[in-house]
């Protein structure tokens, strides 16, 4: 519920605000990252792969909506 509550709140924001918002949040998101994703190399060879999964089939991307009722399930 302080999830759904907060994203109200900076739903409010200026869109400077909240974009100044998101990267402080990013930031202690990217301090939980694997160290292996540390290395710009290993991070485009990630993407590559998921990107040929993607055009080769074997993986769908979400759709707009689709995301959005993710992102709402994991703050509800």
């Amino acid at each position: 519920m302080i999830a759904q509550e907060l994203f109200a709140q900076a739903a409010r924001l200026s869109s400077e605000e909240r974009r100044f918002l998101a990267e402080i949040i990013w930031e202690t998101v990217d301090a939980d990252l694997p160290a292996q994703w540390e290395n710009d190399a290993t991070i485009s060879a990630e993407v590559e792969r998921r990107f040929e999964d993607f055009k080769a089939g074997r993986a769908r991307g979400l759709s707009h909506d689709e995301v959005f009722a993710a992102a709402r399930t994991l703050v509800a």
